[in-house]
């Protein structure tokens, strides 16, 4: 599969046709490059921790559907907005921190 850091987030100054190239494979059908793009938009959700349910996996397949170039505008969204919030600390022990 795809990995997110092959496919660039952006921002798009115009349509992006990184991740169709990424998707697409000569022989391979259009419904299967949709269900990659949609796969690829809801693995850049789950790294960007965003708990997913049946309704949103659902909209996940229909921007998918839209074409790749829909899904990497919206996974490049994801992405960068991943990036630009600040790291959390959390206490996991006495003078023990995680960050993440």
């Amino acid at each position: 599969m795809v990995h997110q850091d092959e496919v660039p987030a952006g921002p798009f100054e115009s349509e992006p046709f990184d991740l169709g190239r990424a998707l697409a494979a000569p022989g391979v059908p259009g419904d299967e490059v949709v269900r990659r793009c949609e796969r690829w938009l809801v693995d850049v959700l789950d790294e960007a921790e965003v708990a997913l349910g049946a309704g949103d996996a659902a909209i996940a397949g229909l921007v998918a559907a839209e074409g790749w170039s829909v899904a990497q505008v919206v996974g490049g969204w994801v992405r960068r907005a991943t990036r630009a919030r600040a790291p959390v600390r959390e206490l996991v022990a006495p003078g023990v921190t995680r960050v993440r």
